[in-house]
């Protein structure tokens, strides 16, 4: 406790401006620009490593207390079922929330080398080519919550999230006073109360704002709340990220060569399913990562990833990851990671950067 102060005191003495004037009024010689900017830097950095930490130290429900949580804890072991379409199918709903707070863009121009890549495998008929200009039928209107700078915001994947979703209906009941009446449910109960709310008033995917549970969601919340909820996506992502990296490292170690890797608000993967482009011996690659190998095998079946080539996810032991080639690898090719000073570098430049 006494270090988590120190620390408090430090950060808040480096970003206080109040002390460099008193500093002046005693005529201390006031710090150089370049010298405030760096010291800036060094308190980003470290609110920066806080926050990473605080997120991968949350476990989904951990908002809650009591009988909510019992209640989140029951909405979440519903797991898929919240967000797909056979489902209670929150995207609709979600995403005409937030709308008011979307921009849609053509986001082609963005997107033009791996538009390129995709294009040459033959695999997508909505990609044209002219004069060497690729355009994606799929990212013409491209929807999307930037924050003040213009930067993609966790809120975007909100839908995908079936974790956050389930904090963010909880925070619903608790508003609606129904705690009282889910706490005594069994999650089959739960279930069929939440699919009776999201099918009153006969909505469609188009237009789901006469399903009740999109009328209570747009009473119960303020648009700018929504971005409250994406603590479980901001942890995943971290993970994720981490998993894409080590993927990367692990398929160059094989011989591979990466063509294209994209960050948090990528298209490519939005719209396409595909995180990374790889080259080996002079054919391309489209591969999707997921945390887990069990994820990355099942993820084979999905139709949304129909056109991937290889899935990769890391193994319970994480101890390297397996990849799963849809055409020749069904049962998985395990790629370990290298011991000794290799291994010791990755774990370095995980925990350390």
């Amino acid at each position: 406790m006494q270090e988590e102060n120190e620390m408090e005191d430090f950060i808040d003495f480096i970003l206080n401006d109040e002390v460099k004037e008193k500093e002046k009024e005693l005529g201390l010689e006031h710090p150089s620009v370049e010298y405030e900017e760096k010291e800036r830097e060094a308190a980003d950095k470290i609110l920066e490593e806080r926050s990473i930490e605080e997120r991968l130290s949350y476990y989904t429900c951990k908002r809650f207390q009591g009988d909510e949580r019992g209640v989140c804890d029951k909405i979440n072991k519903l797991g898929r079922w919240l967000k797909e379409k056979d489902g209670l199918d929150m995207q609709p709903i979600i995403d005409t929330l937030l709308s008011p707070l979307r921009d849609n863009k053509d986001m082609n121009p963005d997107f033009q080398k791996p538009l390129k890549y995709l294009y040459e495998t033959g695999k997508f008929n909505d990609i044209t080519e002219k004069n060497g200009i690729y355009t994606s039928q799929r990212l013409l209107n491209c929807e999307l919550v930037r924050n003040e700078k213009g930067e993609w915001v966790f809120v975007n994947k909100l839908n995908t999230s079936w974790s956050d979703l389930a904090e963010l209906l909880t925070t619903l009941f608790m508003r609606g006073g129904k705690i009282e009446l889910l706490k005594n449910m069994n999650i089959t109960e739960i279930k069929n109360f939440m699919y009776d709310l999201r099918v009153s008033g006969n909505p469609t995917r188009k237009n789901p704002q006469t399903s009740h549970l999109y009328r209570l969601l747009d009473k119960y919340f303020d648009v700018n709340e929504y971005g409250d909820y994406t603590y479980n996506t901001r942890k995943n992502t971290i993970i994720g990220d981490e998993i894409e990296d080590l993927t990367i490292k692990l398929l160059e170690k094989q011989g591979f060569k990466l063509l294209y890797h994209g960050s948090n608000g990528n298209f490519i993967d939005m719209k396409y399913g595909i995180d990374m482009i790889m080259e080996l011996e002079g054919k391309v690659y489209l591969i999707q990562v997921k945390s887990k190998s069990n994820a990355a095998k099942m993820a084979m079946d999905y139709p949304s990833y129909k056109y991937i080539d290889l899935f990769a996810g890391e193994t319970p032991d994480k101890n390297g990851i397996m990849l799963y080639d849809r055409d020749s690898m069904k049962e998985g090719e395990f790629i370990a990671k290298d011991i000794l000073q290799d291994n010791l570098d990755y774990l370095i430049n995980k925990y350390s950067n």
